[in-house]
């Protein structure tokens, strides 16, 4: 059965096509459910409406849709766990189909989805971090009673280590044995894992090492969706990852790269759902920059982690990068009325600015949450090389579970958000019209 949609859908091949004939089409709000995966509708009318963005494309993805895919559910059980004894460090796994596995931070978000499911395959995990939150453990997923959580716990250790003190995380890293599979979720800088490796090595080093990046390495391109062939950008806050992604390889080490897109789903501490749903839960304009047609893509926490474990032991991966998200595409707009509709919400009140209007002050919030371009990225490399993954969540899917299981869960529709930023976008707004 096909996927819903909302606003844009699309992956596969993408024929590149003039902004001056076409473009995506935006579907609207009464059609939001109505819309086929397996539908693109393309006219000079939509194409109108984003030429006049300015975004200065010579040229935009049109059209094919893939649409593969079940419908996303949670697996109908989590291997859980019990509590980490913090004071050991498990044993390495030899040669076993069992790994023992290092992750680096673990205690929040993705880290948290990803030692689950490692715990969830039976391998081993110690958590490298500061100890500062939970413990140094994993926090509980959504739904895990306590009795699974401590469960899933008992094959988690804590290595107490701050990764921006190399020294300390090399001798923690020599003391605590050989690792099979090395993840290291939380790396920005060059200098931060440059000890991590050193430290890896001195124990034998691993059989695989697996770095979280971003999609925020590519370079401005008029071609869209991204791909893994895109050039880095020199200038962005994410060249570092760049530069980690050679020093791996200048290691030998059989290294692979994720570049996720914007990343949404329970856990996550940055507001990017949130921003949507602190507004349309409370009946408050959607303030949304430029035209509201710039096209987005998110990718769900669970099936991110999921590529991430379906990488361990395949060959495919070795010294390779990938962009990982959902198969959909969304316009800042076409968000805004997802997020309405996963809250049960009627369709919001949206109010397009200028941004380069509105001087944001010190101590105020962001202004938005998405970057102000196009930006996507295709997923069909990793769909080849790593032929057992796809993601299983829909946009629609992934933010009720969002919405229900860490927005109403976690009690910030009864929090009062700081809406300065807003009513500046909007007395602007006001004195315009």
């Amino acid at each position: 059965m096909a996927r819903r949609s909302v606003a844009v859908v699309g992956a596969g091949a993408l024929l590149a096509s003039s902004l001056s004939s076409q473009s995506f089409a935006v579907p609207r709000a009464a059609d939001v459910t109505k819309a086929q995966a397996a539908q693109v509708h393309v006219g000079t009318s939509e194409a109108s409406q984003v030429a006049s963005s300015q975004l200065g494309f010579a040229t935009v993805a049109s059209a094919a849709v893939a649409a593969a895919g079940l419908a996303a559910t949670r697996r109908g059980s989590r291997v859980a766990a019990s509590r980490a004894d913090t004071s050991r460090v498990v044993c390495a796994a030899g040669n076993s189909g069992k790994k023992r596995c290092l992750v680096m931070g673990g205690t929040r978000f993705i880290g948290c989805y990803l030692v689950a499911k490692l715990r969830e395959q039976g391998h081993d995990v110690v958590v490298c971090n500061r100890g500062k939150t939970n413990g140094g453990k994993p926090e509980p997923l959504p739904g895990v009673s306590d009795a699974d959580y401590q469960q899933m716990l008992s094959g988690v250790s804590v290595l107490v280590a701050d990764r921006k003190d190399p020294a300390q995380l090399k001798a923690a890293l020599a003391g605590a044995g050989k690792f099979d599979i090395v993840f290291d979720n939380n790396v920005r800088k060059l200098a931060e894992v440059q000890p991590l490796v050193e430290g890896v090595q001195s124990t034998g080093g691993c059989e695989q090492f697996i770095l979280m990046s971003s999609a925020g390495v590519y370079g401005p391109t008029d071609v869209l969706p991204l791909s893994e062939e895109n050039p880095g950008d020199p200038n962005s806050r994410h060249k570092e990852k760049l530069q980690c992604e050679q020093y791996l390889d200048s290691q030998g080490m059989n290294w692979t790269s994720i570049r996720p897109v914007y990343i949404y789903g329970p856990l996550n501490y940055n507001p990017v759902e949130r921003y949507f749903f602190d507004r349309v839960t409370r009946g408050r304009p959607v303030c949304i920059p430029y035209d509201g047609k710039y096209i987005t893509q998110l990718g769900h926490c669970e099936d991110l982690a999921d590529f991430m474990i379906k990488c361990i032991g395949n060959p495919a991966v070795k010294g390779q990068v990938y962009n990982i998200s959902s198969e959909e595409y969304v316009t800042f707009d076409g968000m805004a009325k997802l997020c309405a509709q996963a809250a049960g919400m009627a369709e919001p009140k949206i109010v397009h600015y200028d941004p380069k209007s509105v001087e944001v002050p010190d101590g105020f919030p962001k202004a938005f949450p998405f970057r102000g371009m196009h930006f996507f990225a295709s997923i069909e490399k990793a769909k080849r090389d790593v032929p057992d993954w796809m993601p299983k969540f829909s946009m629609l899917e992934g933010l009720r579970s969002s919405y229900q299981q860490d927005y109403l869960a976690r009690g910030f529709d009864k929090q009062q958000p700081d809406f300065r930023t807003d009513e500046l976008i909007l007395s602007k707004s006001m004195s315009a019209a």
